[in-house]
């Protein structure tokens, strides 16, 4: 499971990820995805997306509605608003790619600085595109964390370290991840697939664990609801509503056990005075499309791609 994938595994996931439209532009001065002066964005062929551009989708990638908004000049030409699509399409696959080259973040031996900036650059890009029509709806599968504790992209660690931090006064960052962290060389511990399932404002989290070089396996399953903060803005708050292990060798007894997260945590912040708030991580949506969505929680950048 955290094995480095070899030479030729990652070459054949990046062409099944890379659109045979970005082949035709190996030749042009400009690259698909170079940043220009003015904040400007060059796509194939040395056309400028301008960072003012708006491009609004909705629905599956095969029945995508667009409108492009764009100061310069008024767009009517249905190829032209096609072509717009295309490129946010291939900057969606030049972060997979880049994430596929960086890894997940569990196995560090091959994360470079070099492509860690690569799904910075991808990432910064995609931001100054607005989907806000594009819908969070649907089976998402972590493919890029900012961290090598790759647990940290479920709410249940979100909310753990919202405990430290606001009722303990502990450096969840610093201090308390780590040393989770350090218990898994000893259990022989691997997490398998960490997938998000997200419908309206519910998100559930499972989370694929094994122990002792695989001997025992379980997935952890965490559901919680997003609370927008302002209809405005790309901020929610996560209230982690319960848990649960399920596919243990007590299973289906502890399948149908669910432990009362919210309630718990919301009597341990009014013990502590500081309320049910203190213990609400806060999630920003950087980006949401067709193939992928980026999420920042803690200071943790998490790329989510599509299944």
């Amino acid at each position: 499971l955290s094995g480095r994938p070899s030479s030729s595994m990652l070459a054949a996931r990046a062409a099944r990820l890379v659109p045979p439209s970005m082949s035709s532009h190996a030749g042009h001065a400009h690259s698909p995805f170079v940043c220009g002066g003015g904040g400007v964005v060059w796509c194939g062929g040395g056309v400028p997306l301008r960072r003012r551009l708006q491009v609004h989708a909705s629905g599956s990638s095969s029945s995508s509605s667009i409108k492009v908004n764009d100061e310069d000049s008024r767009v009517s030409d249905e190829s032209t608003i096609i072509q717009k699509l295309d490129v946010v399409q291939e900057l969606e696959s030049a972060l997979l790619v880049a994430c596929v080259h960086a890894g997940r973040g569990d196995d560090q031996s091959y994360r470079t600085n070099e492509n860690v900036a690569a799904v910075n650059d991808a990432v910064e890009k995609l931001a100054n595109v607005n989907t806000t029509n594009s819908s969070k709806t649907g089976t998402w599968r972590l493919a890029y964390a900012s961290t090598p504790l790759v647990f940290r992209a479920t709410p249940f660690y979100w909310l753990v370290g919202e405990m430290a931090t606001n009722i303990f006064n502990v450096d969840a960052e610093r201090d308390l991840f780590p040393l989770i962290g350090s218990l898994q060389e000893p259990l022989q511990a691997n997490f398998g697939d960490i997938i998000q399932e997200v419908d309206g404002d519910l998100l559930r989290s499972r989370v694929q664990l094994s122990v002792l070089s695989g001997a025992l396996s379980t997935t952890l399953v965490t559901t919680a609801r997003t609370v927008p903060l302002t209809t405005t803005t790309s901020q929610a708050q996560v209230v982690v509503e319960s848990s649960r292990v399920t596919q243990t060798p007590l299973s289906p007894i502890l399948d149908a056990v669910d432990v009362p997260v919210e309630s718990i945590f919301d009597a341990i912040g009014a013990a502590s005075g500081k309320g049910a708030s203190a213990l609400k991580p806060v999630m920003r949506t950087i980006y949401t499309g067709e193939q992928v969505r980026v999420e920042e929680v803690q200071g943790v950048t998490m790329v989510f791609e599509r299944q």
